[in-house]
C-alpha cells in the first residue's frame, strides 16, 4: 500500500509532473485512503463535517482499495496523501513548524484568544513525531487524557476547552475527496480556499507537501499565489477543485456553485494564466455542490451532463479587461445563454461534442443523486464511475453503447456517504494531453 520515498522519486523521474488536460492519460494520481477520521463521525457532527450518512469503514476500505487497484491495473501510479505528508515532515523541520503553526492558528483556542492554551497546544504538537503529527492532523485529536496522553500540557488544554468542543484538533473526513483542495494545471499548482469551516485545515496540508516534499518541491511545479481578498460586500473568494475542469490549451471550465463563488472565479481569471475561462452557473444546492456533480469530462469530445439542468444553467466567458500588460481591471462576464450543450459546442468550436446522460429525466435525476455524472478519466474514453447504474436506461449503458466508452465501476459502499463521486476522490499529479 505504502510507496517508499525512493519509489515516489522514481515515479516522478519516469513520468514527470503536470496536468495538460482533464481527459488525457492519467499517469500519477493522488488519493487518500481514509482512516480514523471516519470513526470520528457522530450524530452531533455528521452534517457539520459534511456527511449525509455514516460510512462503514470496512466497506470504505474495500471500495477504495478496489478503486485504487483498478487504476494501477490500467497504468496509473497511485500516491497517498498520508505517505507524502509523512515523507515531508520527516524531511523538513520547516514543514513541521509550518504545519504546527497553521494547526494552532486554526484552533478553537486561537479563535477564543486563549493565549496560555494556544501556547500549550503548540508545545504539545512540538513533542509529536512526524508519524504522530500525520495521524493527528488527519484523524483529529479528542480533548481527553486518553488521546492527549501524559504531558505537562494536557491539563491546560482540557481545562481551557469548552465542553461543546470535542476535538483539540478537528478530524478531516473530507480528505477522501482529494479533488477539492488543489489543482495542478500545466505546471502550476493552485491551493484552493475552501468554502466550509470543516475543511479549513486541508489546504494547509497540501501547501506544505508542495512546498517542502523532497521531490514534489523540486520537480518544476510552481505554486500560484492567486489573490485572496474581500470584495466590497465582504465576500471572501472561494474555489474548490470539484468545480475545476482544465480542458487543455489554456481553456478552463469552472463551476460557479455552492462552494466556488463569483469573486473567486474573477480572482482566478485575473491571474492571466488562461486563454479562455468558461463559467457555468450551478444552482447553489448541496446536491449540485460542484461542477463535477453535474458535468464531467469523458474524452476529448465528450462530457457527462445532467439533463435536468442542461438548459437552465447559464454559461459565461469571464474575460479580463487589460489596463496594461500586468494589471487587469475587474473581469467582464459575457453570457452565452442557458443551453449548456449549444454554448460549449460553440465556445469549444466542437459542433460534434457529445453529452452523455441517462435515457430519461427520472433516471437522470436518480443517477445524479447517486453521483454517476461524476466520472474520472483514466484515458480518452476510458472512465470510472460508481457501480449500480440502471442496466437499461442508466448513464453507463449510454456511454458503452456501440463500445464507444470503456467504463470501470467502483462499489459506492463506504464512499458515497460524503456526497462525492469517483472524480472527487482523485487528483492528477501527472496527466498527459492525450
Amino acid at each position: 500500500m505504502k510507496a517508499s520515498g525512493t519509489r515516489t522519486k522514481d515515479i516522478f523521474v519516469e513520468f514527470g509532473v503536470g496536468v495538460e488536460s482533464e481527459c488525457g492519460k492519467l499517469d500519477i494520481v493522488l488519493m487518500h485512503r481514509p482512516g480514523r477520521e471516519l470513526l470520528r463521525l457522530n450524530k452531533d457532527n455528521l452534517h457539520y463535517l459534511l456527511y449525509d450518512a455514516f460510512p462503514n469503514i470496512t466497506e470504505t476500505h474495500q471500495s477504495h482499495d478496489f478503486f485504487s487497484q483498478y487504476l494501477r491495473d490500467h497504468g496509473t501510479h497511485v500516491l497517498y496523501l498520508t505517505d507524502l505528508l509523512h515523507e515531508t515532515l520527516m524531511f523538513s523541520d520547516k514543514a513541521r513548524h509550518t504545519l504546527i503553526n497553521g494547526i494552532v492558528a486554526h484552533s478553537y483556542f486561537s479563535y477564543g484568544n486563549q493565549q496560555s492554551a494556544t501556547m500549550a497546544l503548540q508545545q504539545w504538537l512540538l513533542e509529536r513525531t512526524p508519524e504522530q503529527l500525520t495521524k493527528d492532523v488527519i484523524g483529529g485529536v479528542a480533548c481527553s487524557k486518553d488521546e492527549l496522553g501524559i504531558s505537562e500540557y494536557t491539563q491546560t488544554l482540557i481545562e481551557a476547552n469548552d465542553s461543546t468542543n470535542h476535538f483539540i484538533i478537528p478530524p478531516l473526513p473530507n480528505l477522501l475527496f482529494m479533488r477539492d483542495t488543489f489543482s495542478i494545471i500545466e505546471k502550476n499548482v493552485f491551493i484552493w480556499e475552501m468554502a466550509k469551516p470543516a475543511r479549513q485545515n486541508e489546504p494547509l496540508l497540501l501547501r506544505i507537501i508542495f512546498r517542502y516534499h523532497p521531490y514534489l518541491s523540486t520537480c518544476g511545479l510552481k505554486i500560484i499565489e492567486w489573490e485572496r481578498k474581500y470584495d466590497n460586500n465582504n465576500e471572501y473568494p472561494t474555489i474548490e477543485g470539484g468545480d475545476i475542469a482544465y480542458l487543455g490549451q489554456g481553456i478552463l471550465l469552472i463551476g460557479c456553485s455552492e462552494r466556488t463563488n463569483r469573486i473567486g472565479i474573477e480572482e482566478l481569471a485575473s491571474t492571466g494564466l488562461f486563454r479562455q475561462v468558461i463559467a457555468i452557473i450551478i444552482p447553489p444546492r448541496r446536491t449540485y455542490m460542484h461542477l463535477d456533480t453535474v458535468l464531467s469530462s469523458v474524452g476529448q469530445h465528450a462530457f457527462t451532463l445532467h439533463g435536468l439542468l442542461a438548459e437552465t444553467m447559464e454559461v459565461f466567458t469571464v474575460e479580463n479587461q487589460s489596463i496594461n500588460s500586468k494589471i487587469f481591471s475587474k473581469p467582464k462576464w459575457i453570457s452565452h445563454g442557458c443551453n449548456v450543450r449549444q454554448a460549449l459546442q460553440k465556445l469549444l468550436n466542437d459542433p460534434k461534442l457529445i453529452f452523455y446522460d441517462a435515457q430519461d429525466e427520472e433516471t437522470s435525476i436518480y443517477e445524479q443523486q447517486q453521483c454517476r455524472h461524476n466520472v474520472v478519466v483514466i484515458d480518452d474514453y476510458h472512465v470510472m464511475i460508481y457501480a449500480g447504474s440502471d442496466s437499461e436506461k442508466g448513464i453507463v449503458t449510454q456511454m458503452t453503447y456501440n463500445n464507444i466508452c470503456r467504463v470501470g465501476q467502483v462499489p459506492p459502499q463506504g464512499l458515497s456517504e460524503g456526497g462525492g463521486g469517483v472524480h472527487c476522490m482523485t487528483n492528477a499529479i501527472r496527466r498527459r494531453a492525450k
